[in-house]
């Protein structure tokens, strides 16, 4: 977020009878998210009063009002104050900081115009992470074993054989919400379908200064090279996700989320706009991937209705393992989930420059005329939504539960190696892997194609 700018997300206050997603017994899932929308007139005036008072709207969405401010006017506003604050990250991490008032800031809503009854939270939306290795130095490109764009991907993750039945992903569209997407070169040499769009908090649609969009959709290209694809530059995660479910995509891939989900925690309240917004995605039908995490407690790729992207690490010896870059846990917040379901691939530490993709050549992750090397759980979302998206081709009936079954009985079972967290890859499905690495091959077998 810009200095000086907060992104927040207004919730309305529910209508008797209604359902808040803040109640300590509240628990909306896909089928029951319904119960937990205002009234559209509701939100469109709250919109209508926020603007009135200086907040810049930029969505009005299914569950809050997505807008912008100058923080001086959110601190005024709700007679509270904004610090920079420690987020959490994993060990051995970066420490990352945010703008945010600190737990127990006074914070009230104010009385004028009707909010008082109107609004019932508003919630400063911070920055995810993006799930792929973010170095100030490049790596050699000679030193040591990668993969390459798109026929090493394409091979490994067993696409090939899939194409070359005329499987290919066509006419399927998938969404990604990440940091922008640039038409580089290599994407018009290949003839891929592509589009990107801002969300409404965001400009300079066709740039992508650190370059993670732009390389990631690679690997997703790599397994699914006839998708039409949309990347969806993002600020603000909620109206980023709402933005892309506004296309109607038959697959969403997210290459990013919040160390969020440790032990003795439970949801915070900022990111349950975020977690409404997903849960209608899915009762829309949409197949939702998101990334792991590298050694993060992540959510939202701890939702037990999306398909989580774990890593798998294979060497060139045609050696297949579970990288320690890559996360395994057990959620706290969603009793009985294990993340991930299935894995992609996913380099390992230190650096985790493992997949050669194309950047924009000014932007953070450029090493070299447009290329850089990266990799990490950021990487295996867009390949697992890959084979999703092979899968709506041969057979657009299937639903999400259906192509996550297919996925994970289909995968390749991975037996050596350890994940972030410590869990070891065993015969059979395991915290590390869950149940192995995606496989395109079997996928599309067990449909008949």
């Amino acid at each position: 977020m810009a200095a000086g700018t907060v992104e927040v997300e207004v919730v309305p206050t529910p209508e008797p009878g209604k359902k808040s997603m803040f109640a300590d017994d509240a628990a909306p899932t896909a089928s029951t998210v319904e119960d937990y929308k205002p009234p559209r007139g509701k939100v469109t005036e709250l919109a209508r009063r926020l603007g009135r008072h200086g907040f810049i709207i930029r969505n009005v969405g299914e569950f809050s009002v997505s807008v912008s401010a100058p923080e001086d006017l959110f601190e005024r506003f709700f007679s509270t104050k904004i610090h920079e604050v420690k987020a959490p990250t994993p060990k051995d991490h970066p420490e990352r900081t945010i703008r945010a008032p600190r737990k127990g800031t006074p914070f009230k809503i104010p009385p004028v115009d009707g909010f008082d009854s109107l609004i019932e939270r508003a919630y400063i939306q911070h920055p995810p992470t993006f799930f792929a290795d973010e170095r100030p130095l490049p790596p050699f490109w000679n030193d040591k074993f990668r993969l390459r764009v798109p026929g090493d991907v394409a091979q490994i993750m067993r696409a090939s054989a899939v194409h070359a039945r005329g499987i290919t992903g066509k006419g399927v569209r998938v969404a990604m919400p990440d940091t922008g997407h640039q038409q580089h070169p290599y994407f018009i040499a290949q003839n891929y379908h592509f589009l990107a769009v801002a969300a409404p908090d965001t400009v300079d649609v066709l740039t992508d200064p650190l370059g993670h969009g732009t390389g990631e959709c690679a690997n997703l290209y790599a397994v699914a090279p006839d998708i039409h694809f949309t990347g969806v530059k993002m600020n603000n995660p909620t109206l980023a996700v709402a933005t892309a479910i506004e296309l109607r995509p038959h697959v969403m891939t997210n290459s990013w989320g919040y160390h969020a989900d440790l032990p003795g925690t439970s949801m915070p309240n900022f990111l349950k706009p975020l977690y409404l917004t997903l849960l209608d995605a899915v009762a829309r039908g949409i197949i939702v991937c998101f990334s792991a995490g590298n050694g993060h407690y992540s959510f939202p790729a701890n939702m037990p209705q999306v398909i989580a992207a774990g890593g798998v690490v294979v060497d060139q010896d045609l050696k297949y393992s579970a990288t320690p870059y890559a996360s395994g846990f057990q959620s706290t917040w969603f009793p009985g989930r294990n993340v991930p379901d299935v894995c992609g691939l996913c380099g390992v530490l230190p650096t985790a420059d493992y997949i050669v993709l194309p950047v924009p050549i000014l932007s953070g992750l450029n090493k070299e005329k447009g290329w850089g090397a990266f990799s990490g759980t950021s990487a295996a979302s867009p390949m697992v939504a890959g084979v999703c998206a092979l899968l709506k081709q041969a057979d657009p009936t299937l639903t999400l539960p259906q192509i996550k079954s297919i996925l994970m009985y289909t995968a390749r079972d991975i037996i050596a190696g350890v994940c972030a967290q410590g869990f070891p890859a065993t015969p059979g499905p395991d915290i590390a892997t869950g149940y192995g690495l995606a496989d395109a091959d079997r996928a599309l077998e067990a449909v008949g194609f």
